[in-house]
C-alpha cells in the first residue's frame, strides 16, 4: 500500500492553526456537541473529506478551516 501524501500547507496565515480540523476540534471550537458536526456533514452542509486508515479502517473526517467558516457564517434557509 502506497502512503498519498496530505499537503498541510503552512503560508502563515493561519496564525499558527491548522489548516484542517477534525470533527472534535470543530465541535470545540464552535462549542457545540460533535453530532452536530457530523450531521452537517451528512447533510452536505458542511464540506469534509474522510481521512482513511491502514487496512480500510473506518478512518475520520478532517474540514478545512474555509469551509468551517462558510457553513457557520451561511445565510439561514428561508
Amino acid at each position: 500500500m502506497v502512503q498519498l501524501s496530505f499537503p498541510m500547507p503552512d503560508d502563515g496565515r493561519s496564525g499558527g492553526r491548522s489548516a484542517y480540523v477534525t470533527v472534535a476540534e470543530a465541535a470545540e471550537e464552535l462549542r457545540c456537541h460533535e453530532r452536530t458536526i457530523r450531521r452537517a456533514i451528512d447533510r452536505g452542509a458542511l464540506r469534509a473529506g474522510r481521512v482513511r486508515g491502514a487496512n480500510a479502517a473506518r478512518g475520520s473526517w478532517r474540514i478545512r478551516r474555509e469551509d468551517l467558516d462558510a457553513w457557520l457564517y451561511a445565510e439561514p434557509p428561508e
